[in-house]
């Protein structure tokens, strides 16, 4: 499939492509640089929190690549004690993603290496993984924040939680005046039948592979980056990714009849308009007082 008949979810053009090496190992690389830009823009995030929140994002697309069902989705939640946390990063089957930090707009100074202090913004604690299903009981996963680089975090969960030993890179660029200028992701899983040997060539491999976001800055692509690792590898898989929440004002309106009667009429009594904003992007849905007595009928009922 040509990256032309991907679908277009207006001006993005991200894309995850999914494969297999030798028989051995499940490859999934990403690209993203839209995907977190519109998050970026969203939030208003700082340079370290696109880096953070973004690298949440590609995470969790990565890891919903699994998914064979419309109606899956997986939660990442990075509980820490640092000024990003918590950051939670959403994505479906679509592969549809979106996400927040709590403080959007904190700043650290570079660490030690002169890069965005990632692991400093999540800071110590856990990581909350949740999968869902439609019909089906949620699975859900808690293992310790052990860097806070997300990537590492990610590959140490699905090692201990589902015994799928895995390698993790996750990348985002972000220029001076914050626009972010690329961003990718990398997972490789072992699968059973790999020997220690077979092991040891793609660990060595990985080890060369450098930053992630710097061979996207400069024109690397979710193919070019499997074929620098895997000489031959099988295509099985590719799908779009795009930032895309499922918000709506009538979600928000439902949300409001469930408060009940006596919220309701306080928040009337104010005679202003209520304003709404979802979590996950920032958007903001606005009741005037006509429509939110309206929805205290609708409570009453």
């Amino acid at each position: 499939m040509a990256i032309s008949k991907l679908r277009n979810d207006g001006d993005c053009m991200d894309y995850l492509v999914i494969g297999m090496a030798y028989g051995k190992f499940r490859l999934v690389a990403i690209s993203g640089k839209d995907t977190v830009n519109k998050a970026r823009q969203k939030h208003n995030l700082s340079h370290t929190a696109s880096a953070a929140l973004g690298r949440a994002l590609l995470g969790a697309s990565l890891l919903a690549s699994s998914f064979k069902s419309d109606t899956e989705r997986i939660l990442l939640q990075f509980r820490g004690d640092g000024p990003l946390s918590p950051i939670l990063a959403l994505a479906d089957n679509g592969v549809h993603v979106r996400g927040y930090c709590e403080n959007p707009e904190a700043e650290l100074p570079l660490n030690k290496l002169g890069k965005l202090d990632v692991g400093g913004g999540v800071g110590a604690g856990m990581l909350y993984i949740i999968r869902e299903k439609d019909g089906s009981e949620p699975y859900r996963g808690t293992v310790p924040i052990q860097t806070g680089e997300i990537g590492d975090d990610i590959a140490y969960y699905l090692h201990s939680s589902e015994q799928i030993p895995s390698a993790v890179g996750l990348g985002v660029l972000v220029d001076g005046n914050g626009s972010v200028r690329s961003a990718g992701g990398l997972l490789v899983q072992v699968m059973p039948g790999a020997t220690d040997e077979d092991i040891s060539v793609v660990e060595e491999s990985l080890t060369k592979l450098g930053s992630i976001s710097h061979r996207f800055d400069q024109g690397e692509t979710p193919e070019s980056l499997l074929d620098t690792l895997f000489p031959q590898w099988i295509e099985l898989e590719r799908r779009p990714v795009s930032f895309k929440c499922d918000c709506s004002k009538d979600r928000f309106a439902r949300g409001l009849v469930s408060l009940g009667h006596d919220e309701l009429t306080d928040l009337i009594e104010k005679g202003e308009t209520v304003e709404t904003v979802c979590r996950f992007c920032n958007e903001k849905y606005l009741f005037t007082l006509p429509e939110m007595e309206k929805l205290l009928k609708q409570a009453e009922e």
